[in-house]
């Protein structure tokens, strides 16, 4: 995971082009005292300057009231786009479905870069992990990992904002015990999956944090991905 870098209009037009033509995922986070998520929406639409419009709301979830704030994170390919706004009032599409309406954003969107070592392959064992934040602990898998950013799975919903704090702890398969704090880069709810909660980390180690026990597990991981793919 990179930093984030502020999108020009046309840039952030353009990645809305190619998130409605690819279906990319998306969710929405509702501020506020009733803080809630709202997983696997998709782009359907949108008037640079005016509307942004989202698909996907299941059934089960009400409509949040027009005004309420949101942020939006969207994930493509290794791209995270996030953006806040307001929602504005909902309409019906064609087929009678609801879609969200977003004002379009006034302050500046973000793209943040994903290149994270999946280590969670299909002949690979996820690592548990523990997820501190709010004064809870919450279990969790990871699911890819580079020197600077992880990638969990969750069963439950996690009540978190982006650039909350959270503390991670593991233990790595050569019996090292990893304790670091990590800042939130994105949240996305996937509908139908066994950890739907899908969370992005940037980790912010301390000075005394044992680093290089992270690069033995990610080296140890290549190793084995490389091992597999030459027998494949």
């Amino acid at each position: 995971m990179g930093h984030a870098s502020s999108l020009s209009a046309p840039v952030l037009e353009q990645f809305l082009i190619q998130a409605r033509l690819t279906k990319a995922v998306g969710s929405l986070r509702l501020q506020g005292v009733n803080s809630r998520l709202l997983g696997d929406l998709h782009i359907h639409g949108f008037r640079p300057g005016s509307v942004l419009e989202l698909s996907g709301l299941h059934p089960r979830d009400s409509v949040p009231p027009e005004g309420t704030a949101v942020a939006l994170t969207i994930l493509l390919g290794d791209e995270v786009l996030t953006l806040e706004s307001l929602l504005l009032p909902p309409v019906l599409d064609e087929a009678g479905n609801t879609l969200l309406r977003l004002d379009w954003p006034h302050e500046s969107a973000h793209l943040h870069h994903r290149r994270n070592l999946r280590v969670a392959a299909p002949d690979q064992s996820p690592l548990k992990v523990k997820v501190a934040h709010g004064g809870r602990q919450y279990e969790a898998l990871l699911v890819n990992l580079t020197e600077t950013g992880v990638g969990l799975a969750l069963e439950e919903p996690l009540m978190v904002d982006l650039h909350d704090a959270v503390e991670i702890d593991a233990e790595l398969p050569d019996g090292t015990l990893l304790h670091c704090p990590g800042e939130v880069l994105h949240l996305i709810y996937l509908e139908g999956q066994p950890h739907p909660t899908r969370l992005g980390l940037i980790l912010q180690p301390r000075p005394d944090t044992d680093l290089e026990a992270i690069h033995r597990f990610i080296q140890a991981r290549r190793t084995d991905r490389s091992q597999s793919f030459r027998k494949s």
